[in-house]
């Protein structure tokens, strides 16, 4: 029994030294909270036959109210006095932080369990939050008194774990919240042990585990907890995940998993997530399309471009990003509007600026006409608007034809000439580009073949036939 206490303080101490140094680097040296509504959290868990019983206590909060969101199957919420002053702000059915002045507050609860643990068991978001307000670190300990034994994974870094004759002991500390807790029978030894990245089980090639932990600390992940067991169930969750794959398949899987602790980003959004991850980490990652797609986008961005675009990825860090967000984010740095991103979640699709400018034709508005800037060049759809410009256009298999009452051009779709009213002209480069199913010309061949004026202002780009052909 001597023994089992020794460790214990031991234990405590090492936890006191560990919260001190956690807190002394997260707060700023005047004690001014930060303007987002942050906080320190540290969760004790005591695993026993019927039930987590959990102490959640709340460290450098601000003044302000806020509503704690406690787990869906939790019971027997209340205060818990940790200190003296740890319960002056909890109301009396531990549903919400009132205002005030105590920066440390806490609550207990417990998580009934409907049955025995068998060989594992996996506690969805079995702890509290606070609405409006998230974690920027997370300390918790495990404490298993029903001698059940096995392991126990958060996500979270283990920092040190210690079986005794009436107790297991583990210690986690971490960025961010702790969204899930499991246990399984079998125990895993560690076999790397990285800033972001933890593996378990089978022995992995370290340049292959240090190339994944520097990809995470690239893109500011939290840290990720992967159990390589051949013979285990797969599971996923935000934090860590259990895997059959090989060591050299993990590489896609664990950077989603680290691009998604940064972002919010739907299950749905593949090439999303696959595209953010390549551009904070600087490499292709992500599904085929994802990895194309990051190609082309970086082909297509000068340096400074591309550097603004990490940055301001990097700002929207904690926030939703979907396709239509991240166009954005691309359209800011580029100084066009474009739907890059949106067009590739449906398939292959060329860097394609959007001039928003109206176009007016012949003195008309033409809604449903929008110049493009590809490769810096400026280019309109040809059929819409050569077709209102007195010209009739169809294709084949080899060519264009581009037709008049006094002019028939024919564009080689193989070679860069065209023949017009019989006579053949070779030029350096086609004037023309196939975008999905239609043909674009570029601006400078509009003007030069096709004797269209084209000047434009801020608001509008206007158009006009300088033979005197009519909008049809």
């Amino acid at each position: 029994m001597k023994i089992i206490l020794r460790i214990v303080g031991l234990l405590v101490i090492m936890n006191s030294v560990l919260l001190y140094m956690h807190y002394s680097q997260l707060t700023d040296a005047s004690g001014t909270p930060a303007q987002d509504s942050r906080y320190i959290q540290e969760i004790e868990v005591i695993n026993r036959t019927d039930a987590l019983f959990v102490r959640h206590h709340f460290h450098n909060l601000d003044g302000g109210r806020h509503e704690i969101i406690l787990p869906a199957e939790s019971r027997n919420a209340s205060c818990y006095l940790e200190v003296e002053t740890s319960c002056a702000r909890i109301n009396e059915n531990a549903t919400a932080v009132l205002e005030g002045k105590e920066s440390r507050q806490s609550i207990s609860y417990e998580i009934p369990k409907a049955e025995k643990m068998g060989s594992r068991k996996l506690f969805r978001e079995p702890f509290a939050s606070l609405r409006n307000a998230r974690p920027d670190s997370t300390i918790l300990h495990v404490t298993d008194e029903s001698g059940i034994g096995g392991m126990w994974v958060s996500g979270l870094e283990l920092i040190g774990s210690e079986k005794m004759v009436m107790v297991d002991y583990s210690l986690f500390k971490g960025n961010g919240k702790v969204t899930d807790l499991y246990w399984q029978q079998k125990e895993l030894p560690q076999t790397y042990d990285g800033a972001r990245l933890s593996i378990f089980g089978d022995s992995i090639d370290t340049a292959i585990a240090d190339q994944l932990n520097s990809a995470l600390v690239d893109m500011n992940a939290g840290h990720l907890a992967v159990l390589l067991d051949p013979k285990g169930k797969p599971l996923q969750t935000s934090r860590f995940l259990i895997t059959q794959l090989e060591p050299t398949e993990l590489s896609d899987l664990v950077l989603d998993k680290g691009i998604r602790s940064q972002f919010a980003i739907s299950d749905k959004e593949q090439l999303v997530a696959g595209l953010a991850a390549s551009i904070a980490i600087d490499a292709p990652a992500g599904t085929r399309g994802a990895k194309k797609a990051f190609e082309v986008l970086k082909h297509s961005l000068s340096a400074g471009q591309y550097e603004r675009l990490k940055s301001r990825l990097a700002e929207k860090q904690g926030e939703r990003l979907d396709a239509a967000e991240l166009d954005k984010l691309i359209g800011e740095v580029c100084g066009w509007k474009t739907s890059f991103v949106q067009k590739n979640t449906m398939g292959d699709y060329p860097f394609i600026l959007e001039d928003t400018r109206m176009i007016t034709m012949n003195g008309e508005a033409q809604e449903d006409i929008h110049a493009v800037i590809m490769d810096k060049k400026t280019l309109y759809p040809a059929n819409k608007v050569l077709t209102r410009n007195g010209y009739s256009l169809s294709a084949n298999e080899s060519s264009i034809y581009v037709e008049s009452a006094t002019e028939n051009f024919r564009f080689s779709l193989r070679d860069p000439f065209y023949v017009l009213n019989g006579k053949r002209y070779e030029m350096r480069e086609k004037p023309f580009v196939l975008i999905d199913t239609e043909y674009y010309f570029e601006e400078d061949a509009l003007r030069r073949l096709f004797h269209l004026s084209i000047q434009k202002n801020e608001e509008t780009i206007i158009v006009k036939s300088m033979t005197g052909g009519e909008s049809k």
